[in-house]
């Protein structure tokens, strides 16, 4: 099982525990605050995202080693953001809400930090190599945040949660 612990600006350490048949075992993935997204579809790997929200990183379960991270700084700015503005406050974050779609993609989000330039955005991301595939083009606008599913789909939820619309690759 794991377990984000939010201590909101303090930060968020991620706790790991399985039983071995005897006893509970809890690992802690270092001094890192992580949150967790989301564990594979095979249950090896986990997906998280620093507390400052700007390195998604896929982890081993067995040993909750890194094996790639994707940094916020290959995202392109909200085509909103008038460029004249160069504060740090247009870099987009990674949402706290993301998955693995299949063993090998994850869908993100940057709804959060695109929302004061218009609609967010959602990515998918290559979970072996850790890169940025595209940005996901819906027929429609879509609100929130998408959620995996892990069978190859993903789902988001409309803005009055009237919908839930389940998407595929």
């Amino acid at each position: 099982m794991g377990l984000t612990i939010g201590e909101g600006q303090d930060g968020s350490p991620l706790r790991w525990g399985k039983w071995d048949g005897h006893a509970l075992i809890v690992h802690s993935f270092g001094d890192e605050d992580r949150v967790l997204l989301g564990v594979s579809p095979s249950g090896d790997r986990l997906l998280t995202v620093t507390h400052d929200q700007d390195v998604l990183a896929v982890h081993l379960v067995a040993d909750g080693s890194v094996m790639a991270e994707l940094n916020t700084d290959v995202l392109p700015p909200h085509p909103a953001f008038e460029d004249e503005n160069t504060d740090d406050e247009a870099q987009a974050f990674f949402d706290h809400e993301g998955g693995f779609v299949d063993e090998n993609t994850l869908v993100v989000g940057t709804v959060e930090s695109d929302e004061e330039f218009g609609t967010g955005r959602h990515w998918l991301v290559d979970a072996v190599h850790m890169q940025l595939i595209d940005q996901i083009t819906y027929p429609f606008e879509v609100s929130g945040l998408p959620k995996a599913l892990g069978d190859g789909t993903w789902y988001t939820v409309s803005n009055l949660d009237r919908a839930l619309h389940i998407w595929a690759l």
